[in-house]
């Protein structure tokens, strides 16, 4: 059961103590983000799901340089959030940052579990175990946990494919892949 009292209150800032904690779990999530997109970008995540043709959601990956700008992209998003969230503390920044764990810890249980059905390590796996997987869930643990509703689950999983997706459609319009 999560301990710590809610970090944001009925007003638009968060209160003081709180104001640190939430600002250091959105940098450690926001840099666990980065140092995992760039660990895909490293390791050739294109590559490694061509290899792998009976993958589903090969075609979200694209070619390597559309692959790039849709990193670019979602890591931007990320930062952007991260910042919004910590420079003017709006209300929603706790409950977005669940979200987000949430999405950062089935991103990297999804790395655990392609590289053992493929026996191979998925670019990615390393953050994902070492980073994505401890921080999503200390973020979990640690913020108060949002009211899941069927439209909230619907809504995260919506916002989680739309930026994956989103980011891929405009990699592909920025590099003219088609």
């Amino acid at each position: 059961m999560n301990q710590m009292p809610a970090l944001t209150t009925s007003g638009n800032k968060s209160p003081g103590l709180g104001d640190r904690r939430l600002a250091t779990l959105w940098i450690a999530t926001a840099g666990a983000v980065v140092l995992h997109n760039i660990e895909e970008w490293l390791f050739d995540m294109t590559g490694w799901v061509a290899a792998h043709p009976g993958l589903p959601g090969r075609a979200l990956h694209g070619d390597q340089v559309q692959f790039e700008v849709a990193l670019v992209i979602v890591t931007a998003t990320v930062l952007i959030l991260a910042a919004t969230a910590v420079a003017f503390r709006p209300r929603w920044s706790a409950e977005a940052l669940v979200y987000v764990a949430h999405a950062i810890v089935i991103n990297g249980a999804s790395h655990v579990l392609l590289s053992i059905l493929t026996w191979s390590l998925m670019p990615g796996v390393i953050t994902g175990v070492i980073m994505l997987l401890p921080v999503g869930a200390l973020v979990i643990h640690v913020l108060p946990s949002p009211r899941w509703t069927m439209s909230s689950v619907i809504m995260t999983v919506v916002a989680a494919v739309g930026i994956a997706v989103g980011a891929l459609a405009l990699a592909s319009v920025f590099t003219g892949v088609k």
